[in-house]
């Protein structure tokens, strides 16, 4: 009887061990689940207060670099951004003229160019109408993203590249990019965000005079 017993004991121990193991992977699952939950409503809290903080902050007749400015302010540490620029659009120019443009740790002056060059994803935005995504560096040289001067000097390449017309139809007023270091940084509903915060400046930016 010794035998069966001890052996009936250890079975029930490796089936308690069992239970325990499907318990603690379960309990792992949930607690997963709960993070994941938690970090979806704090990045939901997040982008609540950005579009509240532009409602409140971004006004019609402001100046150009002033919404720029602004709009920076509100969004680039929030979003884990590396650059952030604001580029108007002269059509009867024939100019892409850069309002504000942050890069390398710090706001630098960026030259104008042509808007008829179309020399990179900037004119492509403007032309096409529509916002353009980049989610790797490798996927911006193969479509003709450009590096800048400080890009080459400092090392210092962003990886995400997300630029939003500003304004509607054929010509739009201009564009904002939002950059990253990290590759695919911008999710479906961040990107759906920035499209909130670039449409806000764009309503603040046509009611500036000479746009």
């Amino acid at each position: 009887m010794g035998f069966f017993s001890d052996q009936k004991h250890e079975q029930t121990l490796l089936e308690l061990e069992g239970r325990l193991a499907s318990a603690s992977a379960e309990n792992r699952q949930l607690q997963a689940r709960l993070d994941a939950a938690e970090e979806l409503v704090r990045h939901q809290d997040e982008d609540r207060d950005l579009l509240l903080k532009a409602l409140n902050q971004l006004r019609p007749g402001m100046e150009p670099w002033d919404l720029a400015e602004a709009l920076m302010g509100i969004c680039f540490k929030p979003l884990g951004l590396a650059s952030f620029f604001v580029a108007r659009a002269r059509w009867e120019e024939d100019l892409l003229e850069f309002v504000l443009y942050h890069e390398g740790g710090k706001i630098r002056s960026h030259p104008s160019r042509p808007l008829s060059a179309r020399a990179g994803l900037s004119e492509r935005v403007l032309t096409e109408g529509h916002s353009i995504y980049i989610r790797t560096l490798e996927e911006g040289k193969a479509v003709g993203s450009l590096l800048t001067a400080a890009e080459e000097a400092t090392g210092l390449i962003p990886h995400s590249w997300y630029g939003v017309p500003l304004g509607w139809g054929l010509r739009p007023s201009g564009l904002v990019s939002f950059q990253s270091f990290q590759p695919d940084a911008f999710s479906d509903h961040r990107r759906q965000v920035m499209d909130g915060l670039a449409a806000l400046l764009s309503t603040c930016w046509q009611g500036e005079s000479g746009t």
